[in-house]
């Protein structure tokens, strides 16, 4: 089963149960109903969403006002990919006037609930002229809006006075939320084990890694995962034994209700901790639910070590339990998290892009909070691992002693992804013709991927008159935008194809099927940190490789040699770099080869697994007699 072909039980109920998915609307389960949504593809997305706003027609041709149907407009043409309609309807129906004010303040709380900050923050200026500023519904709203842009403190100030003004639960909940999320923020912060748990230190079995993990194979598909994967197997490669553990609530929260608590991939152990808490629960109940869960996983496996993967929440966890039973901890940094919310927060928070946009975040608590918990958690661990030298020295000048900081990048395991020909089926049934010159891209669609610029330079060769192709594989938050802006520039139907997100296992027909691999990231900081793992990929299938001028992506691709770069965020020099690779098979061939053969040379699976293996050996680990 792959993370592409599991749809969660709440996510199917949406599309397959109209009428449960109404009631939960009806009783205004706003944050449930858009979770649930967010869990299905774009596609089934968009077909849940024209259902949904069909419903809020029926419901509003009887009654213009009818709050329901309102909030369902907003939610259901937003899934459909239509946000910008959404938004224009909710704020020019909230600020009316006569609009009664529990429709405003509903309209804003679906504002806020599709992530459109900006937009509630007005609707709920316009209506305090008529209910108060500091009525408990307004506080609610603005307090709830703190809460989504990371400012927790605040939310909690706004909650509190909410409830002196005889706000009920919508501000207990909202401060709940906010007193939880501050909690893990604390720097030096650990979750609690029970008392009657294990406490001291075990017998280990030498060579034993037991990793802990946001989310895994098979119910969630992206880079963070496969790398987990292909880590292990790199580590039984190396004699090591590693075993997987998922931290609490997981597979729930994607919609999976009935994962067993122990599985194997590709027969490496996952073990599954905690999985009946609910989605919803606080970040310091479920560190807590994790370190528990983990103390009595640890002490039945006895591993050598524990090696948690991002986020800090992970680390607060395994850092606990090897406190308490005497296990060194290994933190391995694969991102630097509060610059992905940063990013997403200035590019989709507010609906602008702006440097004002980006800079509201630099002292929100989610930000500066989460780099002071991450930093916390990285001093605190016997070593660090990390994916690529500018992320280590982004960890050395937090204070972190450069002898403890090793970097295992991504890479790739050679002899799967081999080159191979253009799968002609696929590419057919792709709508590509024979000859066609394709340019493409394998991810997560997410704003600071940075696959806009990549569909707007396909628009500016098709001006200049060269045929040309774009395949984008995958899916994410920002795909209706995306198609979107396809259809703008005139490229939807005739030059770009979207395939939504295919089973890792098939991706190699993709990438066959791609002559020139593009990575368009933009400029944001954490393009600039992180490196992806697809490149990687793309480069041991001898694709012709273009990536944007990041520092991350300069320290993969020496520029000429093994790929060519462009100015991040700018389609027309993208556009430039890309157009003499389209009548030049030579090239592209060229380039290919010097990209395997570097990717061979420096990143492969099997040379991290003898990395961890000598790291852990350097802490003194005890490790099996070879």
């Amino acid at each position: 089963m792959t993370a592409g072909g599991t749809i969660g039980l709440a996510a199917r109920s949406a599309i397959r149960h109209p009428r449960a998915t109404w009631r939960r609307v009806a009783g205004q389960k706003l944050k449930a109903l858009v979770r649930v949504l967010a869990m299905v593809p774009a596609r089934q997305r968009a077909v849940a969403g024209r259902f949904l706003d069909r419903i809020a027609a029926a419901r509003m041709r009887r009654r213009r006002d009818d709050r329901v149907g309102a909030v369902l407009r907003v939610v259901g043409q937003t899934a459909a990919g239509r946000r910008r309609e959404a938004l224009t309807f909710a704020e020019s129906l909230a600020t009316d006037p006569a609009a009664a004010v529990g429709l405003s303040f509903a309209l804003a709380r679906a504002a806020l609930a599709v992530d459109a900050v900006d937009v509630a923050e007005r609707i709920v200026d316009a209506v305090a002229g008529r209910d108060g500023a500091d009525s408990p519904t307004a506080l609610a709203v603005r307090a709830d809006r703190a809460l989504r842009t990371g400012r927790y403190s605040d939310a909690a100030s706004l909650a509190r006075r909410a409830l002196e003004h005889g706000g009920g639960g919508r501000a207990h909940a909202i401060l709940d939320r906010a007193e939880s999320e501050l909690r893990v923020l604390a720097p030096g912060w650990r979750p609690s084990i029970d008392a009657r748990a294990p406490r001291s230190p075990i017998d280990v079995v030498p060579g034993r890694v037991l990793h802990l993990l946001t989310n895994s194979l098979p119910y969630r598909q992206a880079g963070y995962t496969v790398r987990a994967q292909s880590i292990a197997r790199s580590q039984v490669a190396a004699g090591l034994d590693p075993h997987m553990a998922t931290r609490a609530g997981f597979p729930m929260s994607e919609g999976v209700g009935r994962a067993p608590r122990e599985e194997r991939v590709d027969g490496i152990p996952y073990h599954r901790l905690a999985t009946n808490l609910e989605p919803a629960a606080g970040p310091d109940r479920v560190a807590t639910e994790t370190a528990n869960a983990l103390t009595r996983l640890a002490a039945e496996l006895r591993p050598a070590v524990l090696h948690p993967a991002s986020n800090f929440i992970n680390a607060q966890a395994a850092l606990a339990v090897g406190e308490r039973l005497g296990i060194p901890v290994v933190y391995e940094v694969r991102g630097f998290l509060e610059e992905t919310w940063a990013s997403r927060r200035a590019r989709t928070g507010g609906d602008t892009t702006d440097d004002a946009a980006r800079d509201r975040t630099s002292d929100a608590d989610r930000y500066a909070g989460g780099k002071a918990a991450e930093t916390a958690v990285m001093l605190a661990a016997r070593a660090v691992v990390t994916l690529s030298e500018t992320m280590r020295v982004d960890i050395v000048a937090r204070g972190c002693d450069p002898e403890r900081v090793v970097v295992v990048p991504n890479a790739v395991d050679i002899d799967r992804f081999t080159p191979r020909p253009r799968d002609a089926a696929l590419a057919a049934s792709l709508g590509i013709e024979p000859g066609e010159t394709v340019l493409g891209y394998v991810s997560t669609f997410t704003g600071y991927e940075g696959i806009r610029y990549l569909i707007e330079a396909a628009a500016i060769l098709r001006e200049r008159g060269r045929a040309v192709r774009v395949l984008l594989v995958g899916d994410g938050e920002e795909r209706p935008a995306l198609e979107a802006e396809a259809r703008r520039l005139g490229v939807a139907d005739r030059t770009v194809v979207f395939t939504g997100r295919v089973p890792h296992d098939t991706v190699n027909a993709y990438y066959s099927v791609i002559d020139v691999f593009v990575v368009p990231r933009t400029n944001d900081r954490v393009s600039q940190l992180v490196t992806p793992l697809k490149p990687y990929e793309a480069m041991a299938l001898e694709r012709a490789i273009v990536v944007s001028g990041v520092a991350a992506l300069r320290e993969i691709v020496t520029d000429g040699e093994t790929g060519l770069t462009f100015k991040p965020e700018d389609a027309r020099d993208l556009a430039n770099v890309v157009e003499p690779l389209l009548d030049d098979p030579a090239r592209r061939a060229t380039l290919g080869r010097a990209a395997r053969e570097w990717v061979a040379a420096n990143r492969t699976w099997r040379q991290n697994g003898r990395r961890y293996r000598e790291l852990y050996e350097r802490l003194g680990v005890p490790m099996p007699v070879s």
